[in-house]
């Protein structure tokens, strides 16, 4: 499996380090950076100076500097959902932030505190090849 980039994007230092200890015993190879406010995040992402995208983002809310519906607007009126996946991370229970964050287009709305394998089942989601085969019988949509 090839390393998975995530770019967590979180200004609560607690916050911060309680989900970096998680995602690194998620069991995937993962390079984790961090962003403490929007403003660095908006110049990893979109700076003139970007190397390697990363797989995804994981996007706190209420961030100083830039919101977190602010930069997820500006990711997403250059990168499509697929090209960078973001999972958002909040506090908020606000239905109105996951509506527009959806609208947006999320990968996935987390609630704090996280839960490990909600978090895991996310990441296989969005960075697994599907294992299906075009001429087999497994449906890749099954119906409910």
């Amino acid at each position: 499996m090839k390393e998975i980039r995530v770019l967590l994007v979180e200004d609560n230092d607690d916050d911060r380090f309680l989900t970096m200890r998680l995602i690194r015993k998620l069991p995937f190879p993962l390079r984790i950076e961090t962003s403490k406010n929007g403003e660095e995040a908006l110049k990893r992402v979109l700076g003139e100076k970007v190397d390697h995208l990363p797989t995804l983002v994981l996007l706190d809310l209420q961030l100083p500097k830039i919101s977190g519906i602010s930069l997820l607007s500006s990711i997403r009126g250059k990168y499509s959902q697929s090209d960078l996946p973001v999972i958002v991370l909040s506090s908020s229970d606000n239905p109105r932030d996951l509506k527009t964050c959806s609208e947006m287009g999320i990968s996935g709305y987390l609630s704090k505190p996280l839960d490990p394998l909600e978090l895991q089942g996310y990441i296989e989601a969005l960075t697994q090849p599907l294992r299906f085969s075009p001429g087999s019988s497994v449906d890749p949509h099954p119906s409910p």
